[in-house]
């Protein structure tokens, strides 16, 4: 019988149900992809070697599922109190609360239950989405992807964890409440009475916000002068709650604004609108607050996420300039001879080219005592002939340097190149080098952390520490695990056995930085998109728990006259003022944001990265959370406007 009932009830209160139901195949379309993804056994044969990235998809998906729990049991909140004199009712003919709370999760259940058939099916497309996705990140060429079943049953396992948390609390509310409480009508909601001093609040705010963007800014600049610099994090967590206080302020100021300006507020139906806007602003200002701030956060680091894959790529070009860097020790006799390794290399790939060259040293540290922490890593001083250094470069496509009398530090660490080594100089054949400066700008032509490049003649007679070979290889695509693993050998150490290889390998750190960027990226747009949802599902809700009272204020609005068309445009202005408020600020976000990894990148000294390619990312971010803002404003507008809209029919 209760399943027949509440069939019939799922049946006549669809539309108030739309938005939850939306929400829950939402969620489990998403989870069904990451979940599916996180089993795919291509993908987990990558990422094999790195535990953070298989934990990372359990993380993201935990935590997308705490959220997804706090929203669905708002909106099963909602439904319950949208029903309560239904539920009052039946209290009243004689039903028992163990019938009404078996009727309400029976109701939940079958709703819960089409939504995730729903979701499922929708999840099918949003997997193979995602492995074109990570094929295009992992420069393969992508094929229909297989579903698996451990990720259909830990989705439906997530699901249904889900629907039991969401409905506890609606259970307990059902077990406790009076039938008085269920009956009474609901309190109407004020606008907000302390004019002045939330406009007060929202000036601040905004000078507020302005300032600590600017702060966040010079701290970021200053992080990467000084790794130890920590005031970043702390004007980070500043933005956000200044973003809170901001829109929480700005959302009691407005109200007032509107309702004392005689000239808008009566002018056609906008005391309607303006009271309506006012009372749901007002009422829920900390709720729009702490909604803005979610949005700001998932748009951030959807910028994060895709600025570090074109940072990734580039980083890639600088730190393996070849397809294979071998590197030889000239004091030290390798167990894997050069010969034996070029046979190891050509059962993958033919070689095509060879670019050979060597580094000197003088066995001190005459330079090097510069640098912080040289003795404790028994460093010394490494030197490249300039001649060797400008021919490389020319070939990574860099400019050549010319030194005249000087030389100049190169390092991979960009803290190193911060050290001031003006009161160092070398003397070499009779003549004394100057520092011509230090960078961390070209590529990594040697596997050293510091070396410097000097004059030819300084070099003249200098013993060879490395010899080096530069590999350009036939096949860019080979099984490059299997290559690196048969390139390495085991060495005796003071710490015992360790792994030892004399070759960089491009493929390997390739694959293993796509695998890492791609798991990154995915998780974050996962998470993102949950937010996006989540935020856009509980502003739905709070706009359809007012409907009761929107349709006695749009009777009126009809008695004076007002027409179909009228009411429409006054629901589209109310609603739409509502869901722009927590929306402007921190999708306008976006373009400072990419203005500031732009900035990045400049510092980063990676070339082919322009101000408008960051910008230009930014604004699709802000383009893709727009569209996603979209469909759930129109789905609310189009159920507010069925329920609160008179036409004739209706008098």
């Amino acid at each position: 019988m209760f399943a027949k009932l509440a069939l019939r009830n799922v049946r006549r209160q669809i539309q108030n149900y739309l938005i939850y139901f939306v929400t829950v195949a939402m969620s489990v379309a998403l989870m069904f992809a990451v979940n599916n993804l996180s089993c795919n056994t291509t993908l987990r044969e990558i990422i094999k070697d790195s535990a953070d990235m298989e934990t990372t998809f359990k993380v993201v998906t935990i935590l997308a599922s705490f959220v997804t729990a706090l929203v669905l049991s708002y909106a099963t909140g909602y439904m319950l109190k949208l029903r309560r004199r239904e539920f009052g009712m039946y209290l009243t003919l004689g039903m028992t609360r163990k019938n009404i709370r078996t009727l309400f999760v029976c109701e939940t259940g079958i709703l819960s239950g089409l939504a995730m058939l729903l979701g499922t099916g929708i999840g099918l497309v949003i997997f193979q989405f995602l492995m074109a996705l990570f094929s295009n990140i992992m420069d393969m060429e992508f094929e229909i992807a297989p579903y698996s079943v451990q990720g259909f049953l830990l989705t439906v396992g997530v699901s249904v964890g889900l629907f039991v948390v969401s409905s506890i609390a609606s259970v307990r509310y059902l077990g406790k409440v009076t039938m008085a409480e269920l009956l009474r009508d609901k309190e109407p909601e004020r606008g907000e009475r302390h004019f002045g001093f939330w406009t007060m609040i929202s000036v601040l705010g905004v000078l507020a916000f302005i300032f600590c963007m600017y702060m966040s800014y010079e701290s970021l600049m200053l992080a990467f002068e000084d790794s130890e610099h920590m005031s970043l994090f702390g004007w980070m967590i500043a933005d956000l709650v200044v973003i809170y206080l901001l829109h929480t302020g700005c959302s009691r100021c407005l109200s007032g604004v509107l309702l004392r300006n005689r000239r808008w507020k009566n002018r056609g139906t906008n005391v309607v609108v303006f009271r309506g806007f006012s009372e749901k602003i007002t009422v829920n200002s900390m709720l729009i607050g702490a909604l803005a701030t979610l949005l700001v956060f998932a748009i951030v680091m959807a910028n994060v996420v895709f600025g570090e894959k074109i940072r990734s790529d580039l980083s890639l070009q600088k730190d393996c300039p070849f397809d294979i860097l071998a590197q030889y020790d000239a004091n030290q006799e390798s167990k894997l001879s050069p010969q034996e390794g070029r046979k190891i290399i050509e059962k993958y790939s033919p070689i095509e080219a060879e670019l050979s060259y060597a580094l000197y040293t003088t066995n001190e540290s005459t330079l090097i005592s510069g640098i912080v922490g040289y003795d404790v890593m028994k460093w010394v001083d490494t030197y490249m002939p300039l001649s060797t250094f400008n021919r490389l470069a020319e070939h990574s496509g860099y400019e050549p340097v010319t030194l005249d009398g000087q030389y100049m530090m190169i390092s991979t660490a960009r803290e190193m190149c911060n050290e001031d080594l003006s009161d160092k100089s070398v003397t070499l054949n009779g003549r004394t080098y100057t520092w011509a400066g230090s960078t961390d700008y070209y590529p990594r032509f040697n596997s050293e952390w510091i070396y410097f490049v000097i004059p030819d003649e300084a070099l003249e007679g200098l013993a060879v520490s490395d010899t080096c070979v530069g590999m350009t290889l036939g096949n860019k695509r080979f099984d490059a695990t299997a290559l690196v693993d048969e390139l390495h050998y085991e060495v005796e150490t003071e710490y015992g056995k360790e792994e030892k290889s004399d070759y960089r390998v491009l493929e390997y750190h390739r694959v293993y930085s796509n695998a890492t960027v791609g798991t990154l990226i995915i998780g974050s747009l996962y998470v993102a998109t949950v937010y996006v949802c989540m935020v856009l599902s509980i502003l739905s809700v709070k706009t359809l728990s007012t409907l009761e009272d929107e349709k006695k204020r749009f009777a009126m609005l009809y008695r004076l006259g007002a027409d179909g068309r009228m009411q429409k445009k006054a629901q589209f202005l109310e609603i739409g003022g509502f869901f722009l408020l927590p929306f402007a600020l921190p999708v306008s976000v976006s373009v400072p944001v990419g203005i500031i990894f732009a900035k990045v990148y400049e510092i980063w000294n990676i070339p082919g990265l322009s101000e408008m390619k960051a910008v230009a990312t930014a604004a699709v971010i802000a383009l893709v959370v727009a569209g996603i803002y979209a469909l759930y404003f129109l789905l609310t507008y189009r159920i507010a406007c069925n329920y609160v809209v008179c036409h004739g029919s209706e008098k």
